[in-house]
């Protein structure tokens, strides 16, 4: 019988147009991410990814290395912006360039394998997600007579986005509730010629909060160090730490609520947001990590860190 030399030819073509329908889905997905996600300046970039998909189903056999050219593409974009959220948003794209190649050439079994490993960890980061989100979500109320103020970055002496919007969310509590105090709470990091809590003290006092209304700690090195040594200087205030409020980032309150949960002070959460979506994304991924970190090592994180509270107010 005579054999079919067109058979393989078929057969390479069919393999090559095999998921041109992931490649269509996704880069819509992400052009209307970048729409809602990043500052209108960026649009463009949006229409120019939904042409993109329109080639990647017309030439179904292309969908492999278009899509993988602007995974690549975005991750290049993400990272040439200087906040970190954005560099761990990258992740993403990253991952699903990878994941592209391998639908596109991997053996059937590694397609499975990538595809499942792929629907388990999404599966495990929305279970960590889950009690990030809920906290983020929570409406705060102003009833704490002590609001504390989570320390972020200083450029030089001058607070980031980050910090001023905490701080803004502070002075909106102190507002509502006159009779509150504020503890400014962070230590002096790399590149910052003041500490966190100076810098937030000198804010605080230029938007008019009176200065006997601001208690400050200049120690802490990290989000456990921040409460343990707030609720020392709450105590050394005569007040009762058992029950404040927190400010942070959005992300970051149910990580700090759990902290503070921890040495004995029930927190309410008082959310602030930094920035666009993309870069919120970016942060809530990252603060996952802290999550785990969190629950594996958040016993001994507490010890050593009473250690040094003890230590550092004896």
């Amino acid at each position: 019988m005579e054999q079919n030399t067109n058979e393989k030819p078929v057969k390479a073509n069919n393999d090559a147009k095999r998921f041109w329908w992931f490649a269509a889905i996704l880069l819509l997905a992400e052009a209307a991410g970048i729409w809602f996600g990043l500052h209108p300046y960026y649009r463009f970039l949006s229409a120019v990814f939904a042409a993109v998909a329109v080639v990647a189903v017309l030439k179904k056999n292309w969908w492999w290395w278009i899509c993988t050219a602007v995974q690549l593409s975005i991750v290049a974009i993400l990272w040439s912006f200087g906040p970190a959220g954005y560099r761990y948003a990258s992740a993403v794209p990253l991952l699903l360039s990878v994941l592209c190649v391998i639908l596109r050439f991997g053996k059937r079994w590694l397609r499975v394998a990538a595809v499942t490993l792929s629907v388990f960890g999404i599966l495990v980061l929305s279970a960590v997600e889950l009690p990030i989100v809920s906290a983020a979500q929570a409406e705060a109320d102003t009833s704490a007579s002590y609001v504390v103020v989570l320390g972020a970055a200083v450029y030089g002496k001058e607070p980031s986005i980050a910090l001023k919007n905490r701080l803004n969310r502070a002075i909106a509590y102190l507002h509502a509730n006159p009779s509150a105090k504020v503890v400014v709470s962070g230590g002096q990091g790399e590149g910052e010629d003041i500490s966190e809590a100076a810098c937030m003290q000198t804010y605080l006092k230029a938007k008019g909060i009176d200065a006997s209304r601001i208690l400050s700690e200049e120690h802490s090195t990290s989000t456990m160090e921040n409460l343990a040594f707030s609720k020392a200087v709450i105590e050394q205030d005569g007040g009762d730490p058992q029950k404040i409020a927190i400010v942070s980032s959005a992300y970051h309150l149910y990580r700090a609520q759990s902290m503070a949960s921890s040495l004995g002070m029930q927190a309410i959460g008082v959310a602030s947001s930094d920035g666009y979506p993309l870069y919120m994304c970016g942060m809530y991924l990252r603060e996952a990590l802290g999550v785990v970190k969190m629950w594996l090592f958040g016993a001994l994180e507490q010890k050593t860190c009473l250690a040094s509270v003890y230590a550092a107010v004896r």
